[in-house]
């Protein structure tokens, strides 16, 4: 498995398909006809999320230039549901899960931001996700709902109860710490799939009762992606 799974652009985590090629011992151009069905089902299905394509460019040893992609966390959470088929992809998938955690919690600490106690203690300082989820509270507001403040703790209830099925002891029993810098990463990748949600359906104009249930069926399709089921021996 190589090292440098992952890397910044832009203040974002990122990997491509040249690592992933890679590490998935498959030929690169064989895997961009897969992305490529992925970039067609996103345009359809995900408008207005935070998932991000880059096409660019590379040169092979031989001079030629021919085309890769980008992909940031979202994306290639999208490109890993295609890719079970292959022989190394689960061992590729937490790997690159693994090193977009690792570099989330560095981008975290370099920002100097205290999150895990913010996040331990029930506060909304989430990173990009504060600003969506207040404007959330102002949608269901302006649609008539009563109590929309309590939205803030409700989201904070539903990505932690999605994290029990994730987040596991060896004997299969939920880790109830979720703030510790081991967990840091998943709690992160569940945040932005609800910011991701809520933004989507607000731009479709969605009742905002069914954009939570939207959020809510998107972050636990997440956690089935994500979840660690160990293999207990029967007694």
């Amino acid at each position: 498995m190589k090292n440098e799974l992952v890397h910044i652009i832009q203040k974002d985590v990122f990997t491509n398909t040249l690592i992933v090629a890679e590490n998935l011992e498959v030929p690169h151009r064989d895997l961009l006809r897969t992305v490529a069905s992925v970039i067609d089902k996103t345009k359809v299905q995900c408008a207005g999320a935070h998932i991000v394509f880059i096409e660019k460019t590379f040169t092979n040893k031989q001079g030629r230039t021919y085309p890769m992609y980008e992909m940031n966390e979202d994306a290639y959470m999208l490109l890993a549901m295609q890719l079970s088929n292959y022989e190394k992809a689960f061992a590729v998938q937490l790997a690159i899960i693994k090193a977009f955690r690792s570099m989330a919690i560095a981008l975290v600490n370099q920002q100097n931001v205290s999150w895990i106690e913010a996040r331990k203690n029930g506060k909304i300082e989430r990173v990009s996700e504060t600003d969506v989820i207040k404007e959330f509270v102002d949608y269901a507001t302006k649609q008539g709902s009563q109590s929309a403040k309590t939205y803030y703790m409700n989201i904070t209830k539903m990505t932690n109860k999605a994290l029990e099925f994730i987040i596991q002891d060896k004997t299969g029993i939920p880790v109830r710490d979720l703030s510790s810098m081991e967990n840091l990463g998943f709690i992160m990748a569940l945040d932005k799939r609800a910011g991701n949600a809520i933004a989507n359906g607000m731009s479709e104009n969605m009742h905002y009762k069914d954009i939570y249930h939207y959020a809510k069926a998107e972050v636990n399709k997440l956690a089935d992606v994500l979840v660690f089921r160990p293999n207990l021996k029967k007694i």
